[in-house]
């Protein structure tokens, strides 16, 4: 008996967490400190100094199955027991019976090669539940069955009905009309249950500040489908600050104040600044409602701006007082401006007057698909659209007439379908044109920041920051559009590869432009951290040359881009 005791003492430590205990076969996981006092007792504590084997063993098969060795082996020798974990379980494959043909199991990526383990079938349960409730399966049911000798994990799903959105109770406010809520809705009554709806309305509330936890709960019953807003409030009052690093702005620091409470209407108050070696900004903004459901509304602002562009150099003020509205359907949501503002623009170093002030009538419509705002923080898919226009007449406090008119948009596919993607193909694109009634005039007086400038991650990344059209006078005409196709999580650590190219063209002259194309084959990587994702890009910048009568406006050459923060 003596002998027999002693024997795991002669073992490797790795295999002994305490006496009576041995690890044998290929197998030996290492214990947490709370899982070795709980098979091996703990001296100092009373009642758990001595831990029975049977109750050792019960423990121990709980923490194995965890790690996924489900048929761990136990045999009592004497006074300790002897534990041969054999071989790790994992998934093989995953059948689910009962889930609706719309959903395809096997786009569901990162499940299968994992071990067999509680939390893993959790995991799986936890992606069929979401897909179901992305289709407007409400309460789906779904139990999970795995089998340790050939790897197979099964869902027996029972999806229940599709259901539309009803009523849904609102979030009490204090201070507050609870109907500022809808605002922020996402969703529509009547329309599809998709649970990634609500789940964004509710971001987006977050992002305001108007709370600092928002969910909705989801019921289902004989009585039918019913859903709940839950909120905690906290104070009105949000503080945001960060910084980052590029090669264009070189360090960025930006801080954002918001009083998202003010009155009934929970209007709201908020104040940004941000600086940067190119760019130094302050603005003060208001949005002003009517009735606390209303999406219109009242949205003044003031705007502060240094630009230190190598092409130029100026000081921008402007005032507006511009109505606002929102509209939402199922999938997209509109957003559009449309106001007077006073512009105050002193120009440095660069084209344009020295000084200028000037009335003009801003207009701003932007689109924006719910999937590209439900993944802003992963991009994988959707699209936007915006448009804008600034107008200025001669004779009304200005000295010439000019509308500069511009656009610009992305779109972003999930190639597969699958979740988490493989691979991501995205397209960007940018116009702009001005339309002035005296061409040399304009030349002389139009401030540096209303012409388009070329070059640098916005847009053209094979050309430096505003390199193009290669001196200060800029273009009157420009477009842009870019390709670019993205590794999704494929590879550990968050580490993208991405490939790229880009296109662009210019003219002096508005509505028109000049026959050179001016391009970027590149590529990079994105990775993806907690704070934010790291980018960079390395592009060779080349011109197709097609007007002999002029040189080209860019020598080719090669263009290096890296960023802390920055999406596609």
């Amino acid at each position: 008996m003596a002998l027999a005791a002693c024997r795991p003492c002669a073992a490797a430590p790795e295999r002994v967490p305490c006496p009576q205990l041995l690890f044998v076969g290929p197998g030996a996981p290492a214990l947490s400190d709370v899982e070795r006092k709980l098979v091996c007792g703990d001296p100092r504590t009373e009642g758990w100094k001595q831990v029975p084997l049977n109750q050792a063993e019960y423990l121990l098969r709980a923490f194995l199955q965890a790690r996924g060795y489900l048929e761990p082996r136990f045999r009592r020798k004497g006074a300790y027991l002897e534990v041969d974990v054999g071989e790790r379980t994992t998934v093989e494959s995953i059948t689910a019976r009962g889930l609706p043909q719309a959903i395809d199991p096997s786009k569901l990526r990162k499940l299968r090669g994992a071990a067999l383990t509680p939390r893993q079938l959790d995991k799986i349960k936890s992606a069929l539940f979401d897909a179901l409730q992305h289709r407007g399966y409400a309460c789906p049911k779904i139990e999970m069955s795995g089998y340790a000798d050939t790897g197979l994990v099964v869902a027996d799903v029972a999806p229940g009905p599709l259901y539309r959105v009803p009523e849904v109770q609102a979030g009490e406010l204090k201070g507050a009309d609870p109907r500022v809520s809808a605002r922020y809705e996402a969703f529509r009554r009547g329309g599809p249950f998709d649970m990634r709806l609500f789940n964004l309305t509710a971001e987006r509330a977050l992002a305001d500040g108007l709370f600092v936890s928002a969910y909705y709960d989801v019921s289902c019953s004989s009585a039918g489908l019913a859903i709940a807003q839950r909120v905690v409030e906290g104070k009105p009052q949000v503080y945001k600050a960060g910084v980052g690093f590029d090669t264009e702005y070189l360090a960025i620091g930006k801080a954002q104040w918001r009083n998202s409470r003010i009155g009934p209407a929970a209007d709201s108050l908020q104040g940004s600044l941000f600086a940067s070696y190119r760019e130094q900004s302050a603005e003060t903004s208001m949005q002003v409602y009517p009735r606390a459901e209303s999406r219109l509304h009242l949205a003044p602002k003031g705007t502060y701006k240094r630009l230190n562009e190598v092409q130029f150099e100026s000081l921008n003020a402007e005032l507006a007082l511009p109505p606002a509205m929102s509209w939402e359907s199922q999938e997209l949501r509109l957003d559009v401006s449309a106001g007077p503002a006073l512009d105050h623009v002193r120009t440095i170093r660069g084209p344009g007057a020295p000084r200028d002030t000037f009335f003009a009538f801003d207009t701003a419509v932007d689109v924006k698909d719910h999937m590209l705002e439900y993944y802003a923080g992963n991009p994988r898919a959707g699209w936007r659209t915006s448009f804008a226009s600034s107008s200025r007449m001669a004779g009304t406090y200005s000295s010439l007439t000019a509308h500069r008119f511009s656009g610009e948009g992305e779109a972003l596919w999930n190639l597969g379908n699958y979740d988490p993607p493989l691979a991501v193909l995205g397209t960007r694109w940018s116009a702009g044109t001005i339309y002035v009634n005296d061409q040399a005039a304009a030349l002389q007086q139009l401030p540096p920041e209303s012409r388009f400038y070329l070059g640098g991650d916005s847009n053209l990344r094979g050309a430096a920051r505003k390199e193009l059209p290669g001196d200060d006078a800029g273009f009157f005409t420009a477009v842009y559009d870019g390709l670019e196709l993205r590794m999704g999580d494929v590879l550990p650590y968050g580490i993208e590869p991405l490939g790229f190219v880009d296109a662009a063209m210019g003219s002096r002259r508005g509505f028109r432009l000049d026959p050179d194309v001016y391009w970027s084959p590149g590529a990079g990587l994105r990775w993806r951290l907690p704070l934010g994702s790291i980018r960079g890009t390395l592009a060779r910048g080349l011109v197709w040359h097609r007007d002999p009568g002029a040189p080209p406006l860019q020598k080719p050459h090669w263009q290096l881009f890296f960023s802390f923060g920055r999406e596609f």
